[in-house]
């Protein structure tokens, strides 16, 4: 391969270049000695080896390294030596021409030799451990299914204007940075929303409006990478306090330490983290103080409950008395709390008191 200096290649990118072109060296080397290729990438962390993003009590050479081999007598092994090569060779063009493309995209180009989208998904997070670079850099995007809503105007890459306050149903996130330009906003805050049923609730009782000036997003659960660029852009340019509303159960406050502390898949990446994040509820101790009638509580599962014994272990829970006892409380209730669950007290509750008492000092 011969590495073109074009004005498309960023200097990340001429150093991506140059790896996979050295892993591709050292394969045809093997190969004309005879010799068995093989591709190494760091085995993914436990969670009690890692807080914010980073390998605690290790260093990168003490992290185990996973082989993948070409060996006739291995298949499994082979089909994901041939799937990360053929990967490489589009991660190379991509960048090489400036251009992107999205993991759904890659999957469709072979859907008959691919098991499924997440086997790509997680070849993707391998190879961007092997080429220890934010897998966003890889020029692979996420399909986007984030929304946008109240007092935020950016430019999209074609030049056109859109301000996120003239939507009925929210302005879909971008899944590259180049459609989201030259963001202006006037807000006093950002209100994150777990579920998508929520903001379009929040929407309807023109939430942003009796705000003045706010902006509103959802990840629609877990949150794609593009909503947590947008995230960081607005704090980053506007330093934003950023408040965030989910379920009081175990998934719930696992998609809001997604927001703040960053995902084990991509602990490597710490620029997507936002430590920021203030966790505004539904909080546990609220179950009672709230008098959320016991018909719309949730009993949690023998599953649930051990997912709040494993979030209790966390190392950026561990040493938080706070949380600790924001789940200590869900474990002995053995319960949870929805968003939706304020609606038995009134329909405008969230929008019209649960969240203006609690914004009270920002409005």
């Amino acid at each position: 391969m011969e590495l073109r200096k074009d004005c498309f290649v960023s200097e990340i990118g001429h150093g991506i270049l140059l790896k996979i072109e050295d892993i591709c060296l050292d394969i045809i080397n093997l190969t004309m000695k005879d010799e068995q290729p093989s591709l190494f990438y760091p085995r993914r962390l436990k969670w009690p080896s890692v807080v914010d993003g980073k390998s605690v009590g290790s260093t990168s050479a003490e992290i185990p390294m996973v082989q993948v081999e070409f060996k006739e007598n291995k298949p499994k092994s082979v089909k994901k030596f041939a799937t990360m090569l053929k990967i490489l060779k589009i991660i190379y063009t991509l960048v090489q021409e400036g251009k992107y493309c999205t993991k759904r995209d890659i999957f469709y180009q072979y859907p008959d030799l691919y098991p499924c989208q997440a086997f790509i998904d997680r070849i993707i997070d391998d190879i961007a451990r092997m080429l220890k670079v934010p897998r966003q850099e890889l020029h692979i995007l996420a399909t986007s299914k984030g929304l946008v809503s109240g007092d935020l105007q950016f430019e999209n890459s074609k030049g056109i204007f859109i301000d996120c306050q003239h939507t009925a149903i929210g302005v879909p996130i971008a899944p590259h940075t180049r459609d989201m330009q030259n963001l202006q906003t006037q807000a006093k805050f950002v209100l994150v929303v777990e579920k998508d049923a929520t903001f379009q609730k929040l929407m309807s009782h023109q939430f942003c409006k009796k705000m003045k000036t706010c902006i509103l997003i959802t990840g629609k659960g877990y949150p794609d990478n593009a909503t947590l660029f947008l995230l960081q852009e607005i704090y980053v340019r506007q330093r934003l306090p950023i408040f965030i509303l989910v379920d009081a159960d175990p998934h719930g406050i696992e998609i809001m330490a997604v927001y703040k502390f960053g995902s084990k898949n991509q602990m490597f990446d710490q620029t997507l983290a936002l430590p920021s994040v203030q966790w505004i509820g539904i909080l546990p101790e609220e179950i009672k103080r709230c008098h959320i009638p016991d018909s719309t509580l949730c009993t949690l599962s023998p599953r649930h409950l051990q997912m709040c014994v494993q979030l209790k272990s966390r190392p950026y829970f561990q040493q938080d008395e706070y949380m600790q006892s924001q789940l200590d409380i869900l474990i002995e209730l053995k319960k949870k709390v929805e968003i939706q669950c304020l609606d038995a007290i009134s329909s405008n509750y969230l929008s019209d008191v649960y969240l203006p008492r609690k914004l009270k000092d920002i409005i």
